[in-house]
């Protein structure tokens, strides 16, 4: 009886531990269709490197810069990402350094961390944010401004943007 017990266990026990079917995931998202549009500027933020590296307070490392100059709002600026491969800027009254237009592509179409626009032979990476948030239109972009002398970073700019 006991030994009928212990079979019957560990019957049980076998078959209750095979592993479980994995659904499928599904199709990955495309990241370049996603990014595809007009994308408008609401907010923009300056942040300190140094200062951050340097465990500054938050008000010395970072500013929100959106609405500081009077009459140059950087909610002006939009980028415009086309399908063909091209972008345009517009710029409006903010004062937004960034490549009118050109060509653009994604640093890695699969797992995507920048944007490189090209307009001639200048070239500008603009790193992306969280994709998560490009299923509800809304997209992170940093433009990372590097000292001369040395290559490292003093300013980053983050672009906090909507699409259209």
């Amino acid at each position: 009886m006991k030994r009928l017990f212990f079979i019957i266990s560990a019957l049980i026990l076998f078959y209750s531990c095979t592993p479980d079917e994995i659904p499928p995931i599904g199709k990955p998202f495309d990241r370049k269709a996603q990014l595809v549009g007009t994308w408008n500027l609401t907010k923009f933020i300056q942040t300190d490197e140094n200062a951050k590296s340097k465990d500054y307070p938050s008000f010395a490392v970072s500013k929100d810069l959106t609405t500081v100059f009077p009459n140059h709002p950087y909610t002006d600026f939009s980028l415009t990402l086309k399908s063909d491969g091209t972008f345009t800027t517009s710029v409006g009254k903010s004062y937004v350094d960034m490549l009118p237009s050109g060509t653009w592509a994604l640093d890695d179409p699969k797992y995507p961390a920048a944007i490189v626009l090209t307009s001639g032979t200048t070239t500008q990476n603009v790193t992306l944010g969280s994709l998560a948030n490009l299923t509800s239109g809304k997209v992170s972009l940093k433009i990372l401004r590097k000292t001369v002398v040395k290559p490292t970073v003093k300013v980053s700019y983050e672009f906090q943007m909507v699409k259209k």
